[in-house]
């Protein structure tokens, strides 16, 4: 099956993040297919695996599996020790549309604001828990529903 996307560094959202960011694109329209609401992506394999997950999700995708207590507490763990994914579940979270907030190495966090002007702030539920692990590689490694029903008992 042949891709109908392209995957490029968009300048704008590099310069403003000051590390490179992709999005998706239409390679024959130009038009934007995917820019992760506004932030754009790390780096092509966490826009492709994004996007290729996206085109894969099923419609019965919001339904929950039931997990065990002791897989909770296995995936507040991994959560806790994988920094960029507990920093991306935080900002999922309801917090006012212009703050952002960012873990210290001290395991602290620290609220900074950014222009949000084009970007949209996410509602935390199941789907954008499985994006995330997908994006960022661990979708292999741990539950989304485990992680997604620890973050809503733990935090």
């Amino acid at each position: 099956m042949e891709k109908d996307y392209r995957i490029i560094q968009n300048e704008a959202l590099s310069h403003e993040m000051e590390e490179p960011r992709f999005i998706i694109i239409n390679p024959d329209t130009g038009e934007i297919l995917d820019n992760n609401n506004g932030w754009g992506y790390r780096s092509e394999i966490n826009a492709c695996r994004a996007y290729e997950y996206k085109l894969a999700e099923s419609d019965d995708s919001n339904e929950s599996l039931e997990v065990s207590e002791g897989e909770i507490e296995k995936a507040k763990d991994f959560y806790r020790e994988h920094r960029e994914l507990y920093q991306a579940l935080i900002n999922v979270s309801p917090f006012p549309p212009d703050m952002y907030t960012t873990l210290n190495d001290d395991g602290t966090e620290s609220i900074s604001i950014h222009d949000m002007d084009g970007k949209t702030r996410e509602s935390f539920s199941l789907d954008v828990v499985k994006r995330l692990l997908v994006e960022y590689g661990y979708d292999k490694e741990v539950s989304a529903e485990a992680i997604y029903q620890a973050y809503n008992k733990y935090e």
